[in-house]
């Protein structure tokens, strides 16, 4: 573990505090044979950690910044621009497949600083001429809650009764 003084990390901050946040996303084409494929929202591709991120424009909708995300699905929305999106789908089923979801910073990529990431699995896929969505989240086996889910009936504080996931 590092331990860095407040001047280091001022300095750090001070330096880093502009620049680019780039979404990401690890895919897991094949989970018999771990095949993973890595895509970036930007103009040109990047190499963070060894591996190349492919450049593919994308919006993500109802992703939590935070600790916590719901346990309903967020979307990842692509292009279907010239059909290859649709192509893509076509040619390899992907739902159930684990998915790490990234923010990466630019300036931070050669840096020893940790991204945001959750993991979660393509729950559902849903394509058009214009566009595919797909639906990723945590999948969850009937009357089954993971590890630290905390309820409203458990805990009055909380303001909401969808169940949040922690860490």
């Amino acid at each position: 573990m590092l331990n860095l003084g407040p001047d280091y990390i001022q300095k750090f901050n001070a330096q880093y505090e502009g620049g680019k946040f780039i979404k990401a996303v690890i895919l897991t084409e094949d989970p018999s044979v771990p095949t993973l494929t890595y895509w970036a929202d930007n103009e040109e591709g990047i190499t963070y950690q060894g591996h190349a991120y492919t450049p593919l424009r994308m919006r993500w909708d109802s992703i939590k910044t935070s600790g916590s995300m719901t346990i309903e699905g967020a979307t990842i929305t692509v292009s279907n621009l010239g059909g290859y999106a649709v192509k893509y789908i076509k040619e390899l089923d992907i739902s159930g497949n684990g998915v790490a979801l990234q923010l990466l910073h630019l300036d931070l990529l050669n840096s020893f600083t940790v991204p945001w990431q959750r993991y979660g699995k393509v729950i559902s896929i849903q394509a058009d001429q214009n566009a595919v969505v797909f639906t990723v989240g945590r999948q969850l086996s009937r009357n089954y809650l993971p590890r630290k889910v905390f309820l409203q009936s458990e805990f009055p504080g909380l303001t909401s009764e969808v169940p949040k996931i922690f860490g």
